[in-house]
C-alpha cells in the first residue's frame, strides 16, 4: 500500500511531496501531463519576502526583479507605489517548477507523468497513466490537481462557475519599465483587472481576467483599445484562475487539498504560487503526523488558519472591488490618492499579507477617510 499519493506536480504538489521525504514518508506524485511545467498557466509574478520564506532558490528561473507599481483606475488616475528595494520576481514558470521537479528526483520521490486520478473508493485510489486503467491501495490523497481539480470533485466539494476567472495573456514586445508592474481596472475587464508584467525593457506580459461567460480575448482587444498600448505580439494563452473565499475546509476524510485546489490564491490577484507552497509545508506536516502518530487528519484545516486569514482579507477586496462602477472607482482611487495612500503601501504594503497594513490605516489621521473601507476588509 502506498502511504501517500499526490495529485499534481505544480509547486504546492511538489512541494508537500519534498517536505514529506524530510519528514520520513514517501509518497508518490501523478502529474497529468507529459511534461513537468507545461502548459504554462500562470503570469509568475511572486513576493520576495515568500520566497525567502519557502527558501526558493531562483537563480534558474529569475527574469527579472520588480520593485513598484501603478494601480490604474478606468479615467486614468494613477496610485504609483515604489518601493526602495526589490519586492516581487518575475520567473520564468516552466523553469521553476521544473527546479521543484528535479529537486524532488534528487530527493527519491517518484513522479509519475502522464498519470491522472479517476476515483477514490476509501482506500482504492482507480487512475489512469499513459491510457491505461490502474488501482493503487494508499492511505491518503493529496489533491494539488489545480483550480479544476479532480480531487477536489472526489471529496464532494462544490466551486461554483463563478470563483474562476478566465484569462487572456499576451507575451508582447514593446517599451516597458522593467522595474514597475501595471495593473489596470474597469469595466473592459469585468471582475478582475488588466496587467502588464515586465520582463525586460522590451518584453513583458500582458493579460487581462474577466468572469465565467465572458470572453476574455475580446475584452482584452477592448482594453488594448482604450489604453492605446502600443506593441507586437510574439505568443499568446489562456488559462483560469480560482478566484473565491478560502474553503472552509481542505480535507475530507482522506483527501486533503492544497494549492490552487484548494482556492490558496489570492482573490484580488489570482496570485497563488507562494501561498499554495506555504500550506502545502502545513499540508504535509498534517500528514506525517496522521502517519506517525495518527493525529486527525482535518489537523490541517487548524494549521492553514494563519494562511487563511489572509485569504479571507484578498477574498474581501476582490469583492469589494467588484462591486463597485466605474465611477465609483474613480473616486476611491482619487480619495486614496489625496489622503496620501501611495506612502502609505510604500511604507507598509505586503503583496501577500494585506492583513499586516489594512488595520493600520486607522492609526493614520490622514486615512480616516478610508476609515469606512478599512474595517470592511479586516
Amino acid at each position: 500500500m502506498d502511504s501517500v499519493v499526490i495529485a499534481g506536480a505544480g509547486p504546492a504538489g511538489l512541494m508537500a511531496a519534498i517536505r514529506l521525504k524530510e519528514l520520513g514518508f514517501d509518497a508518490t506524485v501523478l502529474e497529468e501531463d507529459k511534461a513537468v511545467g507545461l502548459p504554462e498557466n500562470c503570469t509568475g509574478l511572486i513576493s520576495c519576502t515568500g520566497a525567502a520564506e519557502l527558501g526558493l532558490g531562483l537563480k534558474k528561473c529569475l527574469v527579472n526583479t520588480v520593485r513598484g507599481a501603478d494601480l490604474v483606475s478606468p479615467d486614468g488616475t494613477t496610485l504609483a507605489i515604489r518601493k526602495k528595494s526589490d519586492v516581487a520576481f518575475v520567473l520564468d514558470r516552466k523553469e521553476f517548477d521544473k527546479s521543484l521537479y528535479e529537486k524532488a528526483l534528487s530527493a527519491g520521490i517518484k513522479v509519475e507523468l502522464n498519470s491522472k486520478i479517476i476515483d477514490l473508493r476509501q482506500n482504492t485510489l482507480f487512475f489512469q497513466r499513459k491510457e491505461r486503467g490502474e488501482i493503487k491501495k494508499i492511505k491518503v490523497l493529496v489533491g494539488a490537481d489545480g483550480p479544476l481539480s479532480a480531487a477536489r470533485k472526489l471529496a464532494g466539494i462544490n466551486a461554483p462557475v463563478e470563483s474562476f476567472i478566465h484569462t487572456y495573456q499576451e507575451r508582447v514586445k514593446g517599451d516597458f519599465d522593467r522595474k514597475k508592474i501595471k495593473m489596470y481596472f474597469g469595466s473592459f475587464a469585468p471582475g478582475f483587472f488588466a496587467w502588464v508584467v515586465p520582463e525586460s525593457e522590451s518584453i513583458a506580459r500582458i493579460g487581462l481576467g474577466a468572469a465565467h461567460g465572458i470572453n476574455p480575448a475580446e475584452k482584452f482587444a477592448e482594453f488594448r483599445q482604450k489604453t492605446g498600448l502600443e506593441f507586437e505580439t510574439l505568443d499568446k494563452k489562456g488559462f483560469v484562475i480560482p478566484v473565491g473565499p478560502p474553503l472552509k475546509s481542505v480535507c475530507e476524510q482522506n483527501i486533503l487539498l492544497v494549492g490552487d485546489a484548494a482556492f490558496q490564491a489570492k482573490a484580488s490577484t489570482g496570485g497563488g504560487i507562494i501561498m499554495g507552497m506555504q500550506s502545502a509545508l502545513k499540508c504535509a506536516e498534517a500528514v506525517a503526523d496522521n502517519l506517525k502518530d495518527g493525529k486527525p487528519l482535518d489537523r490541517y484545516n487548524k494549521l492553514v488558519s494563519g494562511i487563511n486569514k489572509d485569504l479571507k482579507v484578498h477574498w474581501k477586496i476582490r469583492s469589494f472591488l467588484n462591486s463597485q462602477s466605474d465611477e465609483q472607482v474613480n473616486k476611491l482611487f482619487s480619495k486614496a490618492k489625496n489622503a496620501g495612500i501611495e506612502s502609505f503601501l510604500e511604507e507598509y504594503g505586503d503583496m501577500d499579507k494585506p492583513s499586516r497594513f489594512v488595520g493600520k490605516i486607522l492609526s493614520k489621521p490622514r486615512l480616516w477617510g478610508l476609515a469606512g473601507l478599512a474595517m470592511r476588509l479586516r
